[in-house]
Parts: C-alpha cells; structure tokens; sequence
C-alpha cells in the first residue's frame, strides 16, 4: 500500500498487488459512516495494474474513518472465525 494523497477530509491510497474482495469490504464499511462522500477503487488494469482507493469525506478526518472501516471488519472476520469453529 502506498498513500498517494492524505488531507483531512481525502484520502488516496494505492494497492498493488491487490484484493478486490478486501477492498470492497472495506468500502462497504466506509459508506456506513453518514460524514462519506466518495469510497470507491479503480483498477488501472485487472492483471498487472494497481488499484486507486478514493476516500473523500464532508468534514471528518477521512484517514480516522479508514483506520475504523478496517476496525470494524477486523472485528467481524474474527467473529466469523469463532462461529466456525
């Protein structure tokens, strides 16, 4: 991972190599808060590219809401984990 561009309320990382299933769960997690106004990724190109994370927020801090989107799924991927054991 590397941080293209970090402001208060943008922030830009790029992933590569990546996961789209993790970057999409992470994105889920991002619209939960009501401050987002942009979360996605682009994929520069699906075998050999990176992908651009966009995070832009109306006010918060949007690497706080980051670091929480990655709290939060931290915490259900370990809750998943006991109910399968």
């Amino acid at each position: 991972m590397e941080v293209i561009k970090k402001e208060k309320t943008k922030l830009q990382l790029s992933f590569k190599p990546f996961d789209q299933g993790l970057l999409n769960a992470i994105n889920e997690k991002n619209w939960t808060d009501s401050d987002v106004q942009i979360s996605g990724f682009q994929v520069t190109h699906p075998e050999v590219g990176e992908a651009i994370f966009t995070l832009k927020t109306k006010k918060k801090d949007a690497k706080t809401i980051w670091n929480a989107s990655i709290a939060a799924l931290t915490k259900d991927l370990t809750e998943l984990k006991k109910q399968n054991k």
